[in-house]
């Protein structure tokens, strides 16, 4: 489950069953998900996961993610997450604004 906002989109929830696992399913949703998002011109995508999940680490690594920042306690407890984002396109300049093509004025 993937939420979108006008900038950025936050990946809530991926998950594989156990017996479907290493078949490359994980890595075609997010495929699906990252099309998703470069096509609504979404910025960034962010995910949390849990800090000593090593496999997912590497799983989003290899896919372009880097680690931003870890949080504590963020699974209650004392479990940690580490959240991950994925840079789609560069920021718009602020000073941008939207004009009609010049065949319309």
């Amino acid at each position: 489950m993937m939420e979108f906002g006008d900038e950025r989109a936050h990946l809530v929830l991926m998950a594989v069953r156990p017996a479907h696992r290493r078949r490359g399913v994980a890595r075609r949703l997010l495929d699906w998900l990252l099309e998703s998002a470069t096509t609504a011109g979404i910025e960034s995508l962010h995910l949390e996961l849990r800090a000593g999940n090593q496999a997912a680490r590497r799983f989003y690594r290899a896919l372009g993610f880097g680690e931003t920042i870890l949080v504590p306690r963020y699974y209650g407890g004392t479990e940690s997450a580490l959240r991950m984002v994925r840079v789609l396109r560069p920021p718009l300049p602020a000073d941008v604004h939207w004009q009609p093509p010049a065949h319309w004025r």
